[in-house]
């Protein structure tokens, strides 16, 4: 089948231009795909047009209002969601106009579109109680309790994303004093955070349990998935709710909040970290911002200060005690000891 040139321009800008020479990471370029299916969708639902005939004609204020509308009724997408789809519509558009000049049009009509505004909300959190209680959750004589204890306790005490707990490898800790683990964010950018003593000593745990000591391991991934891979966010998500909502069962006082998610560790260490007296500067270079917020703009510092700032202040140490040695392990034959850690 022929493409046209709108078909044409699109394979191009994901096939080369967002990975080569914007340089997207492979979520980006996911999410942008997302939005295109989207797109794609609503013409053959409600103009039965099927993808391989659109051209940039087909990009007029009353389809984009119509699109718009279609998102929000027909798949109750959510504000924010909404926004995404039409960015990525956008951006393709913005690279194509600059090469074709019938997709200018497509570009002005678009880039003009009235989208809602996402609502400002804050992020469901955890207290520092009900951070401890969360942690204390993981049994490591289960099945993946070990890995779990570790990793919820780590990505607390990081504060990291969700995407940069799955890319963590066993080369990313470095111990010391203080112990640090260097996450790989958003845009390729890297950072080095220091750990709690606590966070450390679990860490040496991990790798120990795991036979992720020797030199053969370093580049291994320091979290592996059930089916012994490394972790995607999909699966983050999964631990984070079993772990809540046996959290909510046990202390029905506690843990009011509807929605939370991967990104709720992160956002309660920052507020830990304000409630401890920390300076936000400091918070804004630990957790790989580049502002502080959208109002106010801080100097960096430079990362020695950072991670002095966080080991001198007292802040929450909330972690899970490494887990007594079981006597009973060294009964059992090596392959099964084994087999029980397979993820």
């Amino acid at each position: 089948m022929r493409s046209n040139l709108f078909a044409k321009q699109l394979g191009e800008y994901f096939d080369t231009y967002l990975p080569d020479v914007n340089g997207a990471s492979k979520n980006t370029i996911a999410a942008y795909a997302d939005s295109f299916v989207a797109l794609f969708q609503f013409w053959a639902e409600k103009k039965n047009l099927p993808h391989h005939l659109v051209t940039y004609k087909h990009f007029t204020a009353a389809m984009l209002d119509e699109f718009l509308l279609w998102m929000r009724k027909d798949r109750r997408y959510s504000v924010a969601t909404i926004r995404q789809r039409m960015t990525a519509i956008t951006s393709f558009l913005k690279y194509a106009s600059r090469r074709e000049m019938s997709a200018l049009n497509a570009f002005s009509i678009t880039s003009s579109t009235k989208i809602p505004k996402a609502v400002q909300s804050e992020f469901p959190h955890f207290t520092q109680e009900e951070m401890a209680l969360l942690l204390s959750l993981p049994d490591p004589k289960k099945y993946l309790g070990n890995r779990d204890l570790v990793f919820l306790s780590l990505m607390y005490d990081t504060a990291a994303r969700a995407e940069e707990m799955c890319k963590a490898s066993v080369c990313d800790i470095k111990f010391g004093t203080p112990t640090k683990v260097k996450l790989h964010g958003k845009g390729n950018k890297t950072r080095e955070v220091p750990v709690s003593d606590e966070a450390a000593n679990l860490l040496r745990y991990h790798l120990k349990e795991q036979h992720l000591q020797d030199k053969d391991s370093r580049y291994s991934p320091l979290f592996l998935s059930q089916s012994n891979k490394r972790m995607t966010t999909a699966c983050v998500r999964s631990i984070v709710k079993k772990y809540v909502e046996m959290a909510k069962s046990q202390n029905t006082n506690l843990f009011a909040e509807d929605r939370y998610s991967p990104h709720s560790f992160r956002h309660s260490k920052a507020i830990h970290m304000v409630e401890s007296g920390v300076n936000l500067i400091y918070i804004r270079n630990f957790l790989g911002h580049v502002t502080v917020s959208s109002t106010e703009i801080y100097a960096r510092v430079g990362q020695a200060a950072v991670t002095k700032a966080l080991v001198d202040r007292k802040i929450p140490r909330i972690a899970s005690p490494v887990p007594k040695e079981d006597r009973s392990q060294s009964t059992l034959p090596d392959f099964i000891n084994r087999a029980r850690k397979i993820m």
